[in-house]
């Protein structure tokens, strides 16, 4: 990955000869004796010292070494990270999700797997779930993570799992200690739900409408954790995915409640994948880990 010049300079310099550095490199005296010509013509200084016992470093010589050995050292170090790349496959995980899953359930996966493969990199895009899909199809992510209520038969679904909205809300709610709750019975109170891209709100307006009911929620964002903080003492009351909430539900003492509306629990976590597509070797590791964890995390739930 270096010059022939170069590695013709340095073998000479090595062995202080040209017929030494000819042997070492299994070419004729004159071919390694027309490279250092060759270079001491490009910089107009001549490298070398000709003594009776061999060749010297001259000054410039000196100089050029100290260049070329850190140059070849460096070199090789970049052939062997790419062999060892090539012998493992593509060693970045390149994930797209949307923004419940970013909190805290991906981070977990991705620091738990990076200790299990710590050569893995990773990079996340958070997105919504149209544009999670638009990355997988365009070929830009391996691997998307998203709830969905639909299926897109250019994408293959690898991980399918039950992913019904809860109803989350301040322990002390008149409503916490219910086994469930129904869309009717928020109609009163302040709610918190995304914004019209997010399936929670596409549910809970399927449910609405369903009911005979208009409720306009109090406060709406596209980032569906923004409002927990607000929970704590209040009746306000927040519309969400468990894995969202998951981790701080006894930090901020926080009840999440499921629904009686059949509506909102006709949703699903899908990891997905390209169709046809064949994922890297950590990407395929990455993904299996991922399942295992989906389905714990909302089999505890459920259970």
């Amino acid at each position: 990955m270096i010059s022939l010049g170069l590695r013709y300079f340095l073998e000479v310099a090595r062995s202080g000869s040209i017929a030494a550095a000819a042997g070492a490199q299994h070419v004729a005296a004159s071919a390694v004796s027309r490279q250092i010509a060759k270079l001491e013509d490009e910089l107009g200084i001549a490298l070398f010292e000709r003594q009776a016992r061999g060749m010297a470093l001259s000054d410039a010589g000196r100089q050029l070494a100290a260049y070329a050995s850190a140059a070849a050292l460096e070199a090789e170090r970049v052939a062997t990270e790419i062999r060892h790349r090539g012998e493992q496959g593509d060693v970045t995980v390149r994930l797209a999700c949307t923004e419940g899953f970013a909190h805290r359930f991906l981070p977990q996966c991705m620091a738990e797997f990076k200790r299990l493969r710590p050569q893995a990199r990773f990079h996340l895009r958070v997105e919504r779930p149209e544009e999670v899909g638009r990355l997988l199809l365009e070929g830009l992510s391996q691997i998307g993570l998203r709830y969905t209520t639909v299926h897109d038969d250019r994408l293959s679904t690898e991980v399918l799992c039950r992913a019904p909205v809860y109803a989350v809300m301040c322990r002390r709610h008149a409503l916490a200690g219910r086994r469930s709750v129904s869309v009717r019975d928020l109609a009163r109170l302040p709610l918190s739900l995304g914004d019209q891209g997010t399936t929670v709100r596409q549910l809970f307006d399927a449910a609405c409408a369903n009911a005979g009911l208009h409720i306009e929620p109090a406060y709406v964002s596209n980032h569906s954790a923004a409002f927990l903080p607000m929970l704590a003492g209040s009746d306000i009351v927040a519309l969400s995915g468990y894995l969202t909430v998951d981790g701080q539900l006894d930090a901020l003492r926080l009840a999440a409640v499921p629904f009686s509306n059949p509506e909102m629990r006709q949703r699903s976590v899908q990891a997905q994948t390209l169709q046809g597509r064949t994922l890297p070797g950590l990407a395929r590791e990455f993904m299996d880990l991922l399942g295992e964890r989906l389905e714990q995390g909302l089999r505890a739930r459920e259970g």
